[in-house]
């Protein structure tokens, strides 16, 4: 979503502009897509998406129709609008200024202890296989790692408080 490429794709809903009175959106060539119907998904977890979906007039004799679908006939797509609204909700989330900080720390609290693992500790592929046996290995090297940090901060301690 940052790239240049991303913003300038024509294809991508997130480009377009959406008219909540009309509930219509409009492509990049300045088409309409209107509303036909509403569904519903269920996903394994037991979640329901419901999607709206919408459907361009004519696309015929569109001049970015290539860029826009590989549809042989017009545009259609299905969106999920409480997905977008939480999109972009997230989205102001994160460029705010506490939003950034979070972030940044986020950034570099975990890449530590990964760099650590892997590095010092000489870890670098699972032994086991199945995620409930990989879960109970990460399980350990987390113990394994948080151990030697006590024991390290133990051992600064006892030192300042010696000399």
């Amino acid at each position: 979503e940052k790239t240049r490429a991303w913003k300038q794709a024509i294809g991508k809903v997130d480009n377009w502009s959406y008219n909540e009175t009309e509930d219509t959106w409009t492509c990049a060539a300045g088409k309409t897509l209107r509303f036909r119907y509403e569904g519903q998904t269920v996903t394994e977890s037991g979640y329901t998406i419901r999607t709206r979906h919408y459907r361009s007039e004519d696309c015929s004799d569109c001049p970015l129709k290539a860029k826009c679908t590989t549809a042989k006939g017009n545009r259609e797509m299905a969106i999920s609008l409480t997905y977008m609204r939480q999109k972009n909700d997230m989205r102001e989330r994160l460029r705010s200024e506490e939003g950034y900080t979070l972030s940044v720390r986020r950034m570099t609290e975990p890449e530590s202890v990964f760099g650590q693992i892997k590095n010092n500790r000489g870890f670098r592929r699972f032994l086991l296989r199945g995620l409930q046996k990989v879960s109970l290995e990460v399980g350990w090297l987390c113990l394994a790692h948080n151990l030697l940090k006590k024991a390290a901060m133990t051992e600064k301690r006892k030192r300042d408080e010696a000399g």
